[in-house]
């Protein structure tokens, strides 16, 4: 059922950003079909791959952006790679405008939802383990998240990219949570993590 929820919460981000991306999005060219992308992602860490790319979209007069994320993490000694799907959606409820083309987002507020593929990943757990045996699955993670931004204006109105953005994130997952408020000795530290990405605005 958990898994069934987490499936539902994926589809209900992506049917949003599908459905409203272009009704109100500034930054986004009018005349451009609603289904292309209002920006183009890379990320560096932050629960999702080592390295994560991907298109976005913004709406709610680009206070809120949804970015479907494809993510790596090498195998490295394990010769195992490990291949994340996500989408991730962030609040921005204040912009600053600054001089010179400028724009600072002193706050983004975060959930994202993760699938990693691979056999030692599970969705359903294998029948050698006895039912209720693990309550959660192996497959697909919560992160939340919180930020900030920092944006220069790049081009005019009729530039393939408009604007470049630089943005960090202090993030966790659903595990982590769990862990640290039934171990009343892990410090937060252990639980959390730094998430660093540009993005470009078309």
């Amino acid at each position: 059922m958990k898994t069934l929820a987490k499936i539902l919460l994926l589809g209900v981000l992506l049917l949003i950003a599908a459905a409203t991306k272009a009704q109100d999005s500034h930054t986004a060219n009018s005349n451009r079909p609603w289904y292309l992308p209002d920006h183009a992602v890379v990320q560096f860490a932050g629960n999702i791959g080592l390295f994560s790319a991907g298109p976005g979209y913004s709406y709610a007069h680009d206070k809120v952006q949804t970015d479907i994320l494809y993510g790596i993490t090498p195998g490295f000694e394990t010769k195992t790679s490990i291949h994340i799907l996500t989408a991730k959606t962030a609040y921005h409820p204040v912009q600053v405008m600054l001089k010179n083309g400028y724009m600072l987002e002193p706050l983004r507020l975060g959930l994202g939802i993760s699938y990693s593929a691979g056999h030692q990943f599970y969705t359903k757990w294998p029948s050698r383990y006895p039912d209720g045996y693990y309550w959660w699955t192996t497959s697909f993670r919560l992160t939340p998240f919180v930020g900030a931004s920092l944006s220069r204006k790049v081009g005019d109105g009729n530039a393939a990219i408009k604007r470049v953005q630089l943005y960090s994130e202090l993030g966790t997952h659903d595990l982590a949570l769990i862990s640290f408020f039934n171990n009343k000795h892990l410090p937060v530290h252990r639980i959390l993590n730094i998430a660093v990405g540009t993005k470009l605005v078309f």
